[in-house]
Formats: C-alpha cells, sequence, structure tokens
C-alpha cells in the first residue's frame, strides 16, 4: 500500500512538468519529423553467458511509428507533456507501436512444471501503446508518457511464435506452454521524467538521471536511474529522437557508449502473478510473499548514428525478481529510420 502511494505522489509530482491534457495544443507547434523503429529483444543476444537463453525474459519484439500525425487520435488526451517556460521552444513528438514479449521459466523441459521450488511461470503479452515525448533542449529536461493497452495469456499468440522460430531453427520446443497464465486484458500507463543531473561541461561526456512510474493492471511500480554517455552525440534533450535537427541537433554522426543503472520497487506485476480478473485461476502464478519487490538493473551499450539511421545495441542484467531466481540477461537491438520531415 504504502508503495502505491509513493507510485500515485510521484505521478502526481510529474504532472507539475505538464500542460493540460485536455487540450490537444501543440507545443510551439515544432515538426520533430517521422521516424519508424523496430527493437528486438532475445536472450540469445546476451554476450556474458552464451548458454544461457529461454530463461525469464525470452524474446521481445515492438515496432514503433513515430510522428506527430498521433497527436490527431483521441489517446493524446491522456498523454503529459512538459509546461513551457519563458518561451521556450520545445520538440514534441507523438508515437504508436505494436508489440509482443514471451516469457518462460529456467526449466523449459517439463510439460507441467513442478511447484517448488518456484521458477517463473510461462506468460505471453500482446500490446498496443501510444506516446508522447516533450524535450526542453534549453532547461535540459525530457519528459515521456505512454498508455499500452493488450492481453497477456494464449491470446497473445506467444506460444506459437516461440515454437514456430524454435521450429525454424532446428532447436528444442519449451514444453510447457500449456501452463501458460490465463487470458487477461490489461492496461498500463508509464511516465518517465529525465534530467541533466550536471551541467554539461563537455562535448563528448553526459549524465542523466531520471524518475519513472507505471500503474495499472500489468504491473504497479516505481523507479529511478542515471545514465552515463561518452563519445560523439548530440544533446540527448535537443530532439526526442537524438538524430541530426537542424538548430537543435547539429551532429550528423555519432558515435558513443552508455551505461545506466536503475533501481526499481515493484508492488506487484500480472506476468509473474497473473491478471486481474482471471489471476485466482492461474495454477503457476507466484504469490505475492514470492516476489522480489525491489530490484536493480545494469545497462550497457552503443549507438552509431548518421543523419537519417540510428543503431542500438544493449546488454541488459537484471538482478532476481522473485526468490530462488537467478539474475536475468538479455541484448537489445534498435533500429531507428528517418521515414519523413
Amino acid at each position: 500500500m504504502r508503495l502505491l502511494l509513493v507510485v500515485a505522489c510521484l505521478l502526481n509530482a510529474l504532472t507539475t512538468f505538464s500542460q493540460d491534457a485536455s487540450r490537444p495544443k501543440p507545443i510551439h507547434k515544432q515538426q520533430a519529423g517521422a521516424f519508424a523503429q523496430l527493437d528486438w529483444e532475445n536472450d540469445a543476444f546476451q554476450v556474458h553467458q552464451r548458454s544461457v537463453t529461454d530463461r525469464y525474459y525470452s524474446n521481445g519484439i515492438r515496432l514503433t511509428h513515430l510522428s506527430n500525425y498521433w497527436q490527431k487520435w483521441p489517446t493524446h488526451y491522456a498523454l503529459l507533456r512538459l509546461n513551457p517556460k519563458d518561451k521556450r521552444s520545445y520538440k514534441a513528438l507523438y508515437n504508436a507501436s505494436v508489440g509482443q514479449e514471451l516469457y518462460t521459466p529456467r526449466d523449459t523441459r517439463s510439460v507441467r512444471p513442478p511447484l517448488y521450488p518456484y521458477d517463473r511461470p510461462y506468460a505471453g503479452y500482446l500490446y498496443v501503446a501510444w506516446g508522447l515525448t516533450t524535450t526542453d533542449p534549453t532547461g535540459g529536461r525530457r519528459l515521456s508518457s505512454s498508455l499500452a493497452l493488450g492481453v497477456i495469456g494464449p491470446a497473445s499468440g506467444a506460444a506459437e511464435l516461440q515454437d514456430h522460430m524454435h521450429g525454424l531453427l532446428h532447436q528444442a520446443v519449451p514444453a510447457g506452454w500449456g501452463t501458460q497464465m490465463k487470458n487477461d486484458p490489461v492496461i498500463s500507463y508509464t511516465v518517465r521524467y529525465e534530467g541533466r543531473a550536471i551541467p554539461l561541461f563537455s562535448p563528448v561526456f553526459d549524465v542523466i538521471s531520471e524518475v519513472e512510474g507505471t500503474i495499472g493492471s500489468l504491473m504497479n511500480a516505481a523507479g529511478m536511474g542515471g545514465t552515463l554517455r561518452v563519445g560523439l552525440f548530440n544533446d540527448y534533450f535537443g530532439h526526442p529522437t537524438g538524430l541530426y535537427s537542424a538548430g537543435t541537433s547539429p551532429r550528423k554522426f555519432q558515435c558513443y557508449a552508455f551505461i545506466r543503472i536503475g533501481f526499481r520497487a515493484v508492488l506487484d506485476n500480472s506476468l509473474m502473478q497473473g491478471g486481474w480478473l482471471n489471476g485466482a485461476k492461474n495454477y503457476y502464478a507466484l504469490p505475492a510473499v514470492e516476489l522480489q519487490h525491489f530490484y536493480g538493473q545494469t545497462d550497457v551499450g552503443g549507438v552509431i548514428a548518421g543523419k537519417n539511421m540510428q543503431l542500438t545495441f544493449i546488454q541488459h542484467v537484471r538482478t532476481p525478481e522473485f526468490v530462488g531466481a537467478l539474475s536475468d540477461q538479455w541484448g537489445h537491438l534498435a533500429l531507428l529510420v528517418r521515414v519523413g520531415k
């Protein structure tokens, strides 16, 4: 209950940085362009332990279209914006995405895994989401918000996708998808506020801090973290994508490394406990006492970008999310392409 109050207070505080979302007013009407992004996460991409695959977070894929076209959709009423100060010129970019995530236990050979010791249950998540990112180059601020609607359970198609991919690769098919979390609709709302942690004193060194909160029937959580960037890069707060933009992000070629360290407090997680409607029917769902309500995560990666394209590779390592769990690790590839002015 106290964590829920913390999340509520966090989100309430973040709204002080936003305009009245009930009016779809553009923020100084700056067109930030149109982009397409493909994100693919898979534990086979991690390099720390090459023999560890299909454990916990197994696969995730997301396709995103970033364009202020999505400001025309009624979902924009739910999204938060930075509150302009001193007639500053801001950049705003809306987006819409569709994605799928797959989760498996450590033991994927058993048709009906034993309840003890507890292992992560099979779970799939299919969703559509709408978001808005606003940047303040002068003040070094960035606010992102997103609303996601989806479903967990067999309707997500996770079992069919993994079985098909393993068949194509001639790999063993996970045997326990028949025990996955039951079908349940989910809704999730996330807000993230980022700011420059220290004054920018070097063009090749940057430190960014962040706080975030997620509420809804998918999970309820709050977190904080920081990112260190070293290399050749544009101002993180100059443009929502970081790509070249005349006047605010002048560098056409970027090449830099980064490390992010974050901590999160989690109240509940339907991907392990089952959804709010049918959670009680999930025989393999983890009880609340088995969750680790606090965990940390380290992300290490690199970015190479040109004027109209950006490639990102990240290694994620997360501390255990439930009692008796091992650390989770996976790789992340992201390709961002400019598709319109």
